[in-house]
C-alpha cells in the first residue's frame, strides 16, 4: 500500500486565479470607461478573459498552465512554483534597482523606484525573519 498522498486541488483553489483574472478585467473596464477610453476597456478585459480561458482549457493537459492556474497539488509542483517565484523576485529586484540607479544618474530623485525598492527590501527582510523563526 502506497503512503504517497497527493492532495487534491479544491474547487476554490482551481478557480481562484481565473476569478481574480476576470475581476481584474472588470476593474480595467471600470477604470478605462471612467477615463472615457472604451477601446482600452474592451481590450483590457479581452486580454484578461483570453488569459483565463487559455489557463482553464490548457491546465488539463499542460503542467505549466496548471501551475499558472495555481494548481500546486504535489511536492514537485510546489517546488517548481517556489523556484519560479524566487527567480521572478531576483529579476524584479534587478529591474527595480536598475530603474532607481538610472533615475539617480539622470539627476532625478529616484522616485517611485525608491519606494518600490524599499518595500521589496523590507518585505524580504521581514519574511526572512518570520520564516526562519517559524521553521
Amino acid at each position: 500500500m502506497s503512503t504517497d498522498h497527493k492532495p487534491e486541488t479544491t474547487r476554490g483553489q482551481r478557480w481562484a486565479v481565473p476569478a481574480v483574472g476576470l475581476a481584474m478585467g472588470v476593474v480595467f473596464i471600470a477604470i478605462f470607461l471612467a477615463r472615457d477610453e472604451p477601446g482600452m476597456a474592451a481590450g483590457g478585459f479581452a486580454i484578461m478573459a483570453a488569459y483565463v480561458l487559455i489557463l482553464v482549457l490548457a491546465s488539463r493537459r499542460s503542467e505549466s498552465a496548471a501551475l499558472l492556474r495555481g494548481q500546486t497539488t504535489d511536492e514537485r509542483r510546489r517546488a517548481i512554483n517556489q523556484r519560479a517565484s524566487a527567480f521572478t523576485l531576483n529579476v524584479l529586484v534587478l529591474v527595480l534597482l536598475a530603474g532607481f540607479v538610472t533615475e539617480l544618474i539622470r539627476g532625478h530623485s529616484g522616485h517611485p523606484w525608491d519606494v518600490l525598492c524599499g518595500a521589496g527590501g523590507v518585505t524580504y527582510i521581514l519574511a526572512t525573519i518570520y520564516f526562519s523563526r517559524r521553521g
